[in-house]
C-alpha cells in the first residue's frame, strides 16, 4: 500500500463501531490502496456508508489526516450525511481508545481524530466556487463576484431579452426565447466553448447546408433542410443574446453556476500551481455520483486530481439524470483516461451489488429493466456494470402491478391501495407514490385526499399547489401587472381578505367611478369590462389601489363595508410595498 502499515482492517474497525459486517465487496472498496479507483455501486447498495468507512479507515490507520480529505457530491444534503456520518464514526472511534497513531499518549481522553482538522465535504459547485474565489484573480475575475441566483437570473435575462433591439427571426414567446438563452448560456460554459465561437461554426453549417446543391432534379432546398438552416439561423442570432448575458454578468459583478465550474476549469488548465496546491491540500479525493459529472466539471477535476493522484470516483450508468445539462454515464468509461497510475497503469474498477433495501422480488424485477437499458446501439462502454445481488437473510418481497386507462382509474387505484395498507399510529408503515411528470400529482393527491391519507407533496410542482404558496404567487402576479384581476380575486376571496360579493360589487363600481372621475367621461359597462371613452381600461387592482374616501366617493364607496374598506387597505399597503421592492433579488 505504501505509507504506514494497516493498523486496523474494515472489519475491525466495524466491529469497533458497532457497525454490521461490510461485505467482500465493501472491504475491498473500504481497504483500497492510495490509488486512483473506480467503483461501480448499484442502486441501494450502501455507497454512502462505505463511503464514509473508506475515510474512517485512512484517518484510523494514519494513512491521512482528516483535513486532508476532499469528498464531493452533488447536493448539500448529501454532502451534510456523508460529513455527519464521518464526524460520528472519527468520535466514536476516539470514545473506543482508538486514537490517531502518532500521540505520544494515546491514552488522552481529550485527543480525537477531529483534533487533527475536519474533513472537506461539499458540492461540486460549491468547490469550483471556492477554487475561483482563491485563484480567479489569475484571470482577471472578481474572487467576490456575487453569485446569480436562479431567480436573479430569470430577471436579468427578462430584461435582456425584453430590451433586445436587433432582429431575432422567431416566433417563439419571450418566454421561450429567455429558457433558450439560459439553456445555451449553461451549455456553452459547461463545453468551456465561447458564444462567438459556437456562432461562427453556426453560421458555416448553415452555409454549408444552404450551398450544397440539391439532389435530383430539384434547384432549391427541401423543406426539411430549409427548416435546418432556419433554425440554425435563429441559434446563431440567440448566441448574440447569450453574449449580451455574459457581458451583463461581468458588468455587475456577477456570476452562475455554469461560471463558476467554466471559469475554475480555466484557471486550472492556465496554472499547474493551482493543482499542485489543492494535491499537497488533499491527499484522499472522493467523488460522488460520478455518472453525472458534466463536461465543465470532468474538465476541472482532471485537471486538478488527474495522473496517479488518490482519487476513488463512484458512481453507477443506470442512475444518470443530468443528461439535460450536458452530463453523460460515458464519463465513467473516460475516468481511466485522466485517472491512472504514475506509469500510466489503468484504475482497477471495483463493484459494490449487494442492494440494502430491496426484497428479492423488486431485485429481480429491477434487473429485468436494467437489463434492457443495457442493450443499446450506443458504443459499448469500457466499464461493466454488475446485476444487483440480495442482501443475506433478504426476504421475498412481492411485487403487484395493474394496467389502467386512465389516470384518474390509476390514481383511484393507488389511493385504495394505500388505504388498505395505511396505519396512522406513530411508526406505522410507510409509502412514496413516484410520479413520471407533475401533471400526475393533482390527481394522485386528490384520490388521496378523497381517502382520507394524509400526505405531502415533495417538488416544486407541490409547492405552487400549497394554498399559501399560491396567495403569494397571486400577490406577486398582482404587484407587477395590474390587469391581473385574476391573481387579485384569489386575494381578495381568500380565507385572510373574505371579500364577500356586495363588496367586490362596490369595487367594481368604484374603479367604475374612479376612471369617468378622473378622465370627465362617460363610462359604459361592456359585460365585465370598464371602459371611459377614449381612457384605457381601470382594473379592479388599480381600484383597491385608489380607494375613494367615504365622503368623497359617492354613492359606490357608501355602498362597501367598513371591514371590507379596512381589508382592502391593507391588501392596497402590501401591493405598494411589493412593487417598491421589485428590483431586488426574488428571495
Amino acid at each position: 500500500m505504501g505509507g504506514p502499515v494497516e493498523r486496523f482492517s474494515p472489519l475491525h474497525i466495524a466491529r469497533v463501531l458497532g457497525q454490521p459486517r461490510p461485505t467482500e465487496e465493501q472491504v475491498a472498496v473500504i481497504g483500497a490502496p492510495l490509488a486512483p479507483v473506480l467503483v461501480v455501486a448499484g442502486a441501494g447498495s450502501g455507497k454512502t456508508e462505505t463511503m464514509a468507512a473508506r475515510v474512517v479507515y485512512l484517518v484510523a490507520n494514519g494513512l491521512v489526516r482528516p483535513d486532508q480529505v476532499l469528498g464531493l457530491t452533488f447536493t448539500r444534503k448529501a454532502a451534510a450525511e456523508l460529513a455527519d456520518r464521518i464526524r460520528v464514526r472519527l468520535r466514536a472511534l476516539n470514545v473506543a481508545g482508538v486514537h490517531p497513531p502518532d500521540l505520544h499518549d494515546p491514552s488522552d481522553a481529550d485527543v480525537s481524530f477531529l483534533a487533527l482538522g475536519q474533513p472537506t465535504i461539499a458540492t461540486y459547485n460549491s468547490y469550483a466556487a471556492s477554487v475561483v474565489r482563491d485563484h480567479g484573480l489569475r484571470l482577471g475575475v472578481d474572487p467576490e463576484a456575487r453569485l446569480l441566483t436562479e431567480g436573479g437570473r430569470w430577471q436579468l435575462l427578462e430584461h435582456i431579452v425584453g430590451t433586445w433591439q436587433e432582429g431575432l427571426e422567431t416566433e417563439a414567446s419571450p418566454n421561450s426565447v429567455v429558457e433558450a438563452v439560459a439553456h445555451l448560456a449553461d451549455q456553452l460554459a459547461e463545453h468551456g466553448v465561447a458564444p462567438s465561437e459556437a456562432a461562427e461554426a453556426i453560421r458555416s453549417i448553415a452555409q454549408t447546408i444552404a450551398s450544397t446543391p440539391p439532389a435530383g432534379r430539384s434547384k432549391t432546398l427541401n423543406q426539411t433542410l430549409r427548416a435546418v438552416v432556419a433554425s440554425l439561423t435563429t441559434r446563431s442570432e440567440i448566441l448574440l443574446l447569450v453574449e449580451a448575458y455574459t457581458a451583463a454578468k461581468a458588468e455587475r459583478g456577477m456570476l452562475d453556476y455554469a461560471d463558476q465550474v467554466a471559469i475554475a476549469a480555466r484557471l486550472v488548465a492556465s496554472d499547474p500551481a493551482i493543482s499542485t496546491a489543492e494535491r499537497s491540500r488533499f491527499e484522499a479525493v472522493l467523488l460522488d455520483e460520478y455518472q453525472d459529472t458534466s463536461p465543465g466539471q470532468e474538465r476541472l477535476l482532471a485537471g486538478l486530481f488527474g495522473h496517479a493522484h488518490p482519487v476513488m470516483a463512484v458512481g453507477d450508468l443506470h442512475q444518470s439524470i443530468y443528461g439535460w445539462r450536458g452530463a453523460s454515464a460515458a464519463g465513467m468509461a473516460r475516468f481511466p483516461e485522466h485517472f491512472h497510475g504514475a506509469d500510466g497503469t489503468l484504475p482497477p474498477v471495483l463493484t459494490l451489488s449487494v442492494a440494502w433495501r430491496n426484497d428479492r422480488a423488486i431485485l429481480n424485477a429491477a434487473n429485468a429493466m436494467v437489463d434492457a437499458l443495457s442493450v443499446s446501439g450506443g458504443t459499448p462502454l469500457s466499464v461493466g456494470v454488475t446485476r444487483l445481488r440480495p442482501r443475506p437473510g433478504v426476504g421475498d418481497g412481492q411485487v403487484e402491478y395493474r394496467f389502467l386507462q386512465t389516470e384518474a382509474e390509476e390514481a383511484t387505484a393507488i389511493a385504495q391501495y394505500l388505504r388498505e395498507h395505511w396505519r396512522p399510529e406513530p411508526g406505522g408503515p410507510t409509502a412514496a407514490v413516484l410520479c413520471r411528470k407533475r401533471s400526475q400529482f393533482v390527481p394522485v393527491a386528490e384520490a388521496l385526499r378523497e381517502a382520507e391519507i394524509p400526505y405531502e407533496v415533495v417538488g416544486l410542482g407541490g409547492l405552487l399547489s400549497v394554498p399559501e404558496v399560491q396567495d403569494i404567487v397571486a400577490a406577486l402576479s398582482a404587484a407587477h401587472d395590474p390587469t391581473r384581476a385574476d391573481a387579485l380575486m384569489r386575494l381578495l376571496t381568500s380565507p385572510r381578505m373574505r371579500i364577500g360579493i356586495a363588496d367586490l360589487e362596490a369595487l367594481a363600481a368604484s374603479a367604475r367611478h374612479l376612471s369617468a372621475d378622473r378622465e370627465g367621461s362617460p363610462v359604459r359597462a361592456r359585460g365585465d369590462s370598464i371602459e371611459a371613452d377614449g381612457v384605457e381600461e381601470h382594473s379592479i387592482v388599480d381600484a383597491v389601489e385608489d380607494l375613494p374616501r367615504a365622503e368623497t366617493a359617492g354613492r359606490y364607496a357608501r355602498t362597501m363595508t367598513p371591514a371590507a374598506r379596512r381589508r382592502l387597505s391593507r391588501l392596497a399597503q402590501v401591493l405598494r410595498d411589493l412593487r417598491a421592492l421589485s428590483h431586488v433579488p426574488l428571495p
